[in-house]
């Protein structure tokens, strides 16, 4: 009997640690191991890749991290799909008939470039999603109030957001609201209303959360996802 398995971090445990044992790690009462987890290098774009048997262990030991990429999909039994956060936004997706998951980190970048709208297109083409089954949560980021951009990136991101034909959604000048710009997104794509969890935690806010803004952290909380088969 196979089930969905999702985690969306904390403090505790936090990646630093993880990276520093390079072994399984626990997440609540499952043993997470470390040779059936991938885990993507992250460079703020809005690359997803969809994971092969081969790619389990990616990140841990001798075996590299997906280059590039800042989503990744699976089906496959027992891999669990790992991104890490401190302000930007983890999303995680599934859907349960297809088994089907993927995570994503959706920082100003990602959300600015859809990310959510990349992977939920191969959800759907490359693994016949039905849009109406997908379940989205939103985890914790960084919150409007305390996400305050130049000039210059305020205006690209917008802009960018605006021709794409979504709202700006924002009510402070030189402020970005990634959470609700990957609400609207999240909807356009196609799911339901009621099939997507807002985590309504701010990271710079909540002392519980790493935040780069708040603390210029280099730790990170990490976010995970996997088909669970036995």
């Amino acid at each position: 009997m196979s089930r969905i398995f999702w985690h969306l971090g904390s403090c505790n445990p936090d990646y630093r640690t993880i990276m520093k044992r390079h072994t399984d790690f626990e997440l609540g009462n499952r043993i997470i191991p470390s040779s059936q987890t991938v885990i993507a290098e992250q460079t703020h774009s809005n690359l997803v890749h969809i994971c092969s048997e081969g790619d389990s262990g990616a990140g841990f030991a001798n075996h590299p991290q997906i280059a590039i990429a800042d989503g990744l999909i699976t089906n496959i039994p027992n891999q669990y799909l790992l991104i890490r956060t401190a302000d930007c936004t983890p999303i995680l997706l599934f859907d349960e008939e297809q088994k089907v998951v993927a995570a994503l980190h959706s920082g100003r970048e990602g959300t600015r470039q859809n990310i959510a709208g990349s992977c939920i297109d191969l959800m759907i083409t490359h693994y016949h999603c039905n849009p109406d089954r997908i379940i989205a949560y939103i985890g914790a980021g960084i919150c409007e109030t305390h996400y305050e951009v130049s000039e210059d990136i305020y205006t690209e991101f917008n802009n960018t957001i605006l021709e794409q034909g979504f709202s700006s959604c924002t009510n402070q000048h030189r402020h970005l609201n990634i959470r609700t710009t990957i609400f609207q997104q999240l909807i356009r794509a196609g799911l339901k209303f009621i099939n997507i969890e807002n985590v309504q935690i701010c990271t710079y806010e909540d002392p519980g959360y790493f935040s780069f803004r708040r603390d210029g952290t280099k730790n990170r909380q990490i976010n995970l996802i996997g088909i669970i088969d036995e």
